[in-house]
């Protein structure tokens, strides 16, 4: 079976409105990815979707409320694609409604979910606690689709985070895109520890207005295959996107980060730096880009990865990239990729401390400065309360 042969048996049981036919429509002429598709080169999505995923699969409610974090704010619960006022806790002074699907981007993915999503959720600032977003899927196919509006001078921060169940294979296909306007600040993280059964593709796009930042902070240890679209529009002057992610990976994990940053206009600042720490027979796909348009004059552009393998039969792709058409800038990216410095273990087991206990103490030195901008602080303690089980196994 082929890309076409999944989207006609999908086909045969579309039931959208016309913003979703026309994504439907735009999915069929371009496709899903193949294998000779650059941007998943390193990443058979469509292929391994093919083996291992029923499309038709109905899950059951699998809510478990110990899942969720014990921090004061909104909770909101998705059961498989649907939000679940029975299981969620929101707040009277959170602005949210459910609406009908609206076009997102042009990608196969974003077109996919586009077309398959069961209700649209859209949410504004104004209110002052984080929202938490669960996602509970038990479904063979999953699409969750949330829209987040920033206001003028606001601050919103938004976690979100998947549980599938064990022994059932689950494809979630989320798309989150948030709108950040003048002055304002959205914060958006991320915490992926899947299990070996779940194959997620997730999708994050923000547009960013004058005068405001945005950071995005994605913390992956576990699952099947996980790929994280990220893209950050600055759209005016003066304007920050942020980036910070972290894979620490183990078993036969795979996951794909790929991020794009585009400066639009002029004074604008990107931040992003990536780790990755990969064990066993892991995998680690980064490929970030940055462009910097005509008009962006004095833009300034960090991009940054850096890796440790632990294992011979660990694979890593990095492909950091910068395409630049204004003169007056400042970028720079680079991607570094080795093993643990034998002089540093050597250093701590000479002042008592073993072997194994002297390799945590560096990863998790490696690892903690992508935490830096995690405020939320039950999210940044199950953070590191998964980053001190991985290096402690």
């Amino acid at each position: 079976m082929n890309a076409p042969a999944i989207l006609e048996n999908l086909t045969s049981t579309f039931q959208g409105n016309q913003i979703q036919q026309k994504a439907l429509d735009m999915l069929n002429e371009v496709s899903l990815p193949h294998k000779k598709s650059e941007a998943y080169k390193f990443t058979p999505i469509t292929s391994l979707l093919e083996k291992n995923i029923d499309f038709s699969l109905e899950g059951s409610d699998i809510f478990d409320a110990s899942k969720l974090y014990k921090e004061d704010g909104s909770h909101l619960v998705f059961v498989n694609g649907i939000l679940s006022t029975e299981h969620s806790t929101i707040d009277s002074k959170l602005t949210y409604k459910v609406a009908e699907i609206t076009e997102g981007k042009h990608d196969p993915f974003s077109l996919l979910n586009a077309a398959y999503a069961k209700e649209e959720i859209q949410i504004e600032s104004g209110y002052q606690d984080p929202v938490f977003i669960y996602h509970f899927n038990s479904n063979g196919f999953t699409n969750p689709r949330i829209k987040v509006n920033v206001k003028k001078g606001d601050t919103l921060r938004i976690v979100e985070k998947l549980i599938t169940p064990e022994g059932v294979n689950t494809f979630t296909n989320s798309y989150i895109e948030f709108t950040v306007a003048q002055n304002a600040f959205g914060y958006h993280t991320k915490v992926q520890n899947y299990n070996s059964n779940t194959y997620s593709h997730e999708t994050v796009f923000a547009q960013v207005s004058r005068d405001s930042h945005f950071y995005n902070n994605t913390f992956s240890f576990e699952g099947a295959l996980v790929r994280n679209n990220l893209t950050i529009n600055l759209d005016d002057e003066n304007c920050e996107g942020h980036m910070y992610g972290l894979f620490l990976l183990d078993k036969k994990s795979h996951v794909d980060n790929n991020t794009s940053v585009d400066h639009l206009k002029p004074n604008s600042y990107s931040n992003e730096l990536y780790k990755g720490i990969l064990d066993e027979k892991s995998t680690g796909v980064f490929n970030g880009k940055i462009y910097v348009r005509q008009d962006a004059q004095k833009t300034n552009a960090f991009q940054s990865n850096n890796n440790i393998l632990l294992s011979e039969d660990a694979t890593l792709h990095t492909k950091p990239q910068l395409e630049i058409w204004a003169d007056d800038v400042k970028c720079s990216h680079g991607c570094t990729s080795g093993q643990l410095d034998e002089d540093a273990i050597f250093y701590l087991r000479a002042r008592g401390i073993n072997e194994k206990n002297a390799k945590a103490m560096i990863l998790n030195a490696f690892a903690i400065e992508t935490m830096n901008e995690v405020k939320v602080a039950s999210v940044k303690e199950e953070i590191q309360q998964l980053v001190d089980q991985k290096l402690a196994g």
